[in-house]
């Protein structure tokens, strides 16, 4: 669910929620969507931990940043049942706002090889400005590192033993950041 229409014939109506969806087999081998979140409204980016017993959602709200009743922007965390259904969520991180408005919460997340949350967020409108973040999974803030671009999108790594990590940015660059071994 998104303000912008997409191109094209109209297949589907729109839903009436922004939910977390899951694609999966049902009992006569189909493929259905099950609804996962009830009390998102605006899910910007997911992620499973490694165990996958936790599912990461980037939680935007709706609503124009320049507005001041603007939803907050948060990391949660929702414990998932056997039967893949969502529990109540933590709250990991609040992205707050200052002087000049809400701070642009996170677009894209992924995992580094210990169990870490790297995501992209923020912009130069407000706050600390695009920022890239290693969250642990308990949500602490274990780094951040400035991006040169404005409005970060979407984080991976990538090459050869996943050394690089690379981000899209929303000037349509694509930025690489090669990790350093210091024990060479």
């Amino acid at each position: 669910r998104h303000g912008i229409q997409a191109f094209g014939p109209k297949m589907f109506p729109l839903l009436d929620h922004a939910s977390v969806m899951r694609v999966e087999r049902d009992d006569r081998n189909h493929w259905v969507i099950r609804r996962v979140t009830f009390d998102t409204s605006a899910p910007r980016a997911v992620l499973l931990s490694p165990d996958e017993k936790t599912l990461y959602v980037a939680e935007n709200g709706s609503g124009s940043a320049s507005s001041p009743d603007s939803p907050v922007r948060e990391l949660r965390a929702y414990g998932l049942r056997a039967d893949g259904s969502a529990g109540s969520y933590t709250v990991l991180h609040t992205f707050g706002r200052d002087h000049r408005g809400p701070q642009r919460g996170i677009e894209g997340m992924c995992l580094d090889a210990q169990g870490n949350i790297v995501a992209v967020a923020g912009s130069k409108e407000s706050g600390p400005g695009p920022l890239v973040y290693v969250f642990a999974p308990s949500g602490r803030v274990l780094e951040t590192h400035a991006l040169p671009c404005d409005a970060p999108v979407r984080c991976a790594f990538g090459d050869a033993g996943m050394g690089s990590l690379y981000v899209s940015g929303g000037d349509g660059c694509l930025y690489r950041a090669k990790s350093v071994d210091c024990s060479e």
